[in-house]
């Protein structure tokens, strides 16, 4: 099957107007999976920067481009809280620039803290002002979508497969909640 026949995964997201769109998930399970993701992406850079290996900043550069673009379109983080990322036109999986676009600034947060010159840390405040930003946008604008997602022609969207129901599903077991294991 060629590729411009292949039908889309998710053609209900690749229909949806972009800004405008009802189907969105849950806010703070998206800031949970970008926090478990960043959290892992900064461990394997901090491993490769206490090696003394200048490449952290290429695992840096491969790791935001990437974590988008794997398996299903889940980073760790999103595949932990259940959550994919699609591109809007196809409804498939990102592409891997695509990737690079929507987490430019975590990018740019993940390289700049690494730099130990005060010019460099002066971007650090502007990229975490954006960060807020981001955060901002997908809590508060009716579509959850962030700048990245705009740009990079993304969404995020919710994704239950068998491990995520079984998390949810001990998670509300009563005997789990009761502390009496």
């Amino acid at each position: 099957m060629e590729k411009s026949q292949r039908p889309t995964r998710y053609p209900q997201l690749a229909k949806e107007p972009l800004l405008t769109s009802t189907l969105r998930a849950n806010p703070e399970n998206r800031l949970l999976a970008k926090v478990l993701d960043f959290v892992f992406g900064i461990g394997i850079q901090a491993f490769f920067a206490f090696l003394g290996s200048p490449l952290y900043f290429l695992i840096g550069f491969l790791y935001w481009g990437a974590i988008d673009a794997l398996g299903r379109g889940q980073s760790p983080g999103k595949w932990i809280v259940g959550l994919h990322t699609v591109e809007v036109g196809r409804g498939l999986k990102i592409r891997f620039y695509q990737g690079v676009v929507r987490n430019f600034l975590f990018m740019s947060f993940s390289f700049l803290i690494y730099l130990q010159s005060w010019y460099w840390n002066l971007l650090l405040f502007p990229v975490c002002i954006g960060l807020v930003l981001e955060t901002f946008f997908i809590f508060r604008i009716r579509s959850g979508l962030r700048v990245g997602d705009v740009l990079g022609s993304t969404r995020v969207a919710d994704y239950k497969d068998q491990h995520t129901q079984f998390v949810e599903q001990f998670l509300k077991d009563d005997d789990w909640n009761a502390g009496s294991l």
